[in-house]
Parts: structure tokens; sequence; C-alpha cells
């Protein structure tokens, strides 16, 4: 299915170290996959309708403040977890979800060192945003903090956006309803070319094919294996 960067944009909104002589590359700071995002337009029929797929009952997260979405998380172990994001309805402009299903619409990529990714997408040629602060209240009424970066440009529209989780914060993964793993995640774009630049850029080894715009990823829960494509 062929999505524009404007459907993805619903949902989404190197440093060069001197040793006195001569200027090198670092190496890239450890990242991998943080969080994946399936997007609808009803929250409470996404929580209903990953539920009755997978046997995991997704927990409400709270919501974004100024975003006009809300969203519940299920843990996929290992500091990686699902979000499922909606609109908020009672927010003054609720984000325009268009999907009537659980459809990929985003994800992010872990960032150890988060000045660092963007300082060697920059260095790689491309035009970035970040690092910008971010918050979502929990429905116990505690807050969770980060900031994130990322890149924009031509060839992006499946592009990552990067993650540095605040210190005081506990790992979604860590508070969300457990039973779920990750078994693939895999992108498709008709040309992939800067996609794979700036996975090279940030040391993220992808799975990316040419072909037909496409993100698919694979979960094994509980009922057994389920997927979600855009």
């Amino acid at each position: 299915m062929a999505v524009g960067r404007a459907a993805i944009g619903v949902i989404l909104v190197v440093m060069l170290a001197s040793d006195g002589s001569a200027q090198r590359t670092p190496a890239a700071p450890a990242i991998d996959i943080d969080h994946l995002i399936l997007a609808i337009n009803d929250l409470g029929a996404g929580i209903e309708g990953f539920a009755k797929l997978t046997g995991v009952q997704p927990e409400r997260g709270g919501e974004h403040p100024g975003r006009g979405t809300q969203n519940a998380l299920v843990s996929l172990g290992d500091r990686r977890y699902l979000e499922i994001m909606a609109p908020l309805p009672s927010a003054p402009k609720p984000a325009a979800i268009p999907f009537t299903h659980l459809t990929p619409a985003g994800w992010a990529l872990h960032a150890s060192d988060l000045a660092s990714v963007i300082a060697r997408l920059k260095a790689a040629g491309f035009e970035t945003v970040g690092p910008t602060p971010g918050s979502r209240r929990r429905l116990d009424g505690s807050m969770l903090e980060w900031q994130s970066g990322g890149a924009t440009g031509e060839g992006l529209d499946l592009a990552p956006f990067f993650i540095q989780w605040a210190a005081a914060t506990p790992h979604p993964s860590t508070t969300s309803p457990g039973g779920c793993r990750l078994e693939s995640f895999e992108l498709a774009d008709p040309h992939p070319e800067a996609l794979r630049r700036l996975f090279d850029a940030v040391g993220y080894k992808a799975v990316l094919r040419a072909g037909e715009r496409a993100m698919r990823l694979e979960l094994q829960c509980p009922k057994g294996t389920v997927s979600f494509s855009l």
C-alpha cells in the first residue's frame, strides 16, 4: 500500500571529535528499536482489536499535550514497546488519523546519546530537527519525559525518529502489559537510497528492500504470530 509522507506526518510530527591534530568520527552511539507505532482513529477500537488478535490487553498510557493524541501501550520486552496512537476527542484540535484499523504509522530508535546521533546525521548531509523535549502524563499523574529528533527530506517517508528518555523516566517497556515479542520489522521503498544512507550514518542495520512503499511488523503473542502492514 503506497502511503505519502503526509499520512505518516499525522503521527510523527555526527559529532566530529578532535584529538588536537586531526578530526575523526567517533563510534556510533548504541541504538536499537525503541518503539513501533500503530495508528487508528479510535483508541477503544484499537485496544479491543489488538487484544482480540493477540491475547494481550493494551494499557491506556495517557495524552500527549498539544498534539491532540492519546495512546495505549504493550511491552515487547528488552526495552521495546508498541504504541497504539489515536486522536484525543477532547483536545481543541484532535489529530486527524484516517486509519480505521491498526496500521503501522511510525517508529523510533532509542539513542543513548541523541546529540551525537543528530550530529552524525548532519555530517552525512541530512537536514535535521531536534533535540526537542517531549512529555506525556500517565493516567496515574506521573510525567514521562524525553528528547527526540531526526532527519527530514526527500526519500525519508519511512525514516524513524530518535528518542532519548530522561534518566528519571522509567522506560515504557517496563511498565506496560507484556506477552508479545517483536519477531521481525521490515521496510520497503521504491527509492531506498536515502534511507540506507541514514541507517549507515547512525550505525543501524535495518531490513530494507526496494519495492512499493511498505512497513511490516510481526509479533509473537499468546494467540500466535500476528502481523501488521502499511
